[in-house]
């Protein structure tokens, strides 16, 4: 289910195949979105419907819908579709942090993500949402159990909130994974067996822990950007 206009967009430009169009009639004056939907129809066979924001309220997840919403194909991925710097997400299980670490995660240029046991749902419509369409760039696999051949050459690098190497002083050296848990349990997997580096983030304010999604974004942006 991809709801408002913006992840629409996103999904036709990524290559997802858009089965159904719901539209409601208001949604026609919004700039753009008669062009969209004639470009869903030319590239994807697309069926349109108009129908009454009743009806869409029904359709969609939304307590009060954008006026558009759509059914595309899923898409399965493999390890072999990961590529470059990664994040692994560990009992991630609200829809709208899902959203913003897939979003980060493309803000950044990581090349997929690995989902842990216990992450909500990456295609709960919320989620796909809070991806702002970033979810339609990314490849990501379930793995319960994760194996040296589906991280590859990648270095683990584990967040940690307190006791690890202050991210500043991590020496970059070739690709990571980097691992983002649970922000009332922090991470569950055992990720031991891949020699990892616990990293965390200085805390000048002394504030006791950060949002998933602002850790992770604080992170990439000092392992990344400098």
């Amino acid at each position: 289910m991809i709801e408002g206009s913006l992840p629409l967009e996103e999904a036709l430009k990524s290559g997802y195949h858009i089965r159904k169009i719901f539209y409601s009639p208001r949604i026609l004056e919004k700039p753009g979105i008669r062009n969209l939907l004639d470009k869903a129809a030319e590239k994807d066979d697309t069926a349109c419907f108009e129908v009454t924001q009743s009806d869409l309220k029904n359709i969609s997840s939304e307590v009060n819908p954008q006026g558009i919403c759509a059914i595309a194909d899923m898409k399965s991925f493999n390890a072999q579709d990961l590529s470059g710097n990664i994040l692994i997400l560990d009992g991630i299980q609200d829809p709208g942090n899902m959203g913003t670490l897939i979003r980060i995660a493309h803000w950044f240029g990581l090349g997929g993500l690995i989902l842990m046991g216990g992450n909500v749902d990456v295609a709960n419509p919320k989620t796909v949402r809070s991806s702002m369409g970033s979810f339609f760039f990314l490849p990501y696999i379930y793995c319960d159990n994760l194996t040296s051949s589906v991280l590859g050459e990648r270095k683990c690098l584990v967040s940690r909130v307190h006791g690890g190497l202050p991210v500043r002083e991590y020496k970059k050296s070739g690709l990571f994974a980097l691992v983002i848990g649970n922000e009332a349990r922090g991470i569950q997997s055992d990720f031991s067996k891949f020699d990892p580096i616990d990293i965390t983030l200085p805390r000048p304010g002394g504030a006791e822990s950060l949002n998933a999604a602002s850790a992770a974004a604080a992170l990439l942006s000092v392992i990344i950007c400098t």
